[in-house]
């Protein structure tokens, strides 16, 4: 029995670990975001940030500079084995008028310091697509596919209003609210300048990629309830597979509907039932 308990403690211990490195989400991270805030309204990495990018574009200022770090997560590896990393990708935005600057940044994450690079300048001529993802009151992404030069660029302006130092690979902690919406509204305007797309549409697919990650999160529940099954215990079972229900019910009131990932968690439930019977 008491093997039976830790087994359990330890794959839901290691499936939420597992989730909060690689969502950036949990109670330690809700928790350090809170802690940090009065560091934000203090505003002293922002005021280095903006006096920094002002050496470089004399036009930037404490309301149309913005700090973009874009993460993304990528998978490798075989059957047996398989290896989950996180790329960083650092810039400086700064809004002016109808146009954009783009300053790539280098950061040592041991030493903490940072370096910007030389600004190019963007607007909607040089768009090709746009796209939109992340959750609103957190991260919102525009993604860029630019024609500079005669050459393709893809390009992902991470809009945060609120940044904090969640670990050694994120070097600030500030606010920029009014920088974020002056850059949303620039960019919504470059996509239907460039690709006749409105901040509807862009907003349709922003949904459509959300409930992609209640999916992947509903099949994630009902795998670890499947993984829990040969426990014999019925609660956390039932809960993993009522947390998949609740993922889908979210995706239905987004006017979403789950295929692959119901038939997923249809054929994990039907695998934990027949393991369970006598």
């Amino acid at each position: 029995m008491a093997f039976k308990i830790g087994s359990l403690l330890f794959i839901l211990i290691f499936g939420s670990f597992l989730l909060a490195r690689i969502y950036a989400v949990g109670p330690l991270v809700w928790l350090k975001r809170a802690a940090l805030r009065g560091r934000a309204l203090e505003g002293v990495d922002r005021r280095e940030l903006v006096a920094r990018v002002q050496q470089l574009l004399p036009q930037a200022n404490d309301g149309n500079v913005i700090f973009s770090l874009h993460r993304e997560n990528s998978s490798s590896g075989g059957s047996k084995v398989t290896v989950i990393s996180t790329t960083y990708y650092y810039n400086v935005f700064v809004v002016d008028g109808d146009f954009l600057w783009v300053l790539p940044m280098s950061y040592d994450k041991r030493q903490r310091s940072y370096q910007l690079g030389t600004p190019v300048r963007f607007s909607a001529s040089d768009v090709r697509q746009v796209r939109l993802t992340g959750t609103h009151g957190k991260t919102l992404t525009f993604h860029f596919l630019l024609e500079l030069d005669g050459r393709k660029l893809e390009l992902a302006m991470a809009l945060t209003p609120y940044c904090f130092s969640l670990n050694k690979y994120y070097p600030f902690t500030l606010l920029q609210e009014e920088a974020c919406k002056k850059a949303r509204q620039t960019a919504e305007r470059m996509a239907f300048i460039a690709c006749n797309l409105s901040a509807s549409e862009l907003e349709k697919g922003r949904l459509k990629d959300e409930c992609g990650n209640y999916a992947l999160y509903a099949v994630c529940a009902s795998v670890f309830g499947l993984m829990c099954t040969p426990t014999e215990s019925l609660i956390p079972v039932l809960a993993c597979f009522a947390i998949s229900l609740i993922l889908f019910g979210v995706m239905l009131s987004k006017k979403q509907v789950p295929k692959v990932s119901a038939v997923l968690v249809l054929l994990a439930a039907v695998g934990s039932y027949l393991m369970m019977r006598p």
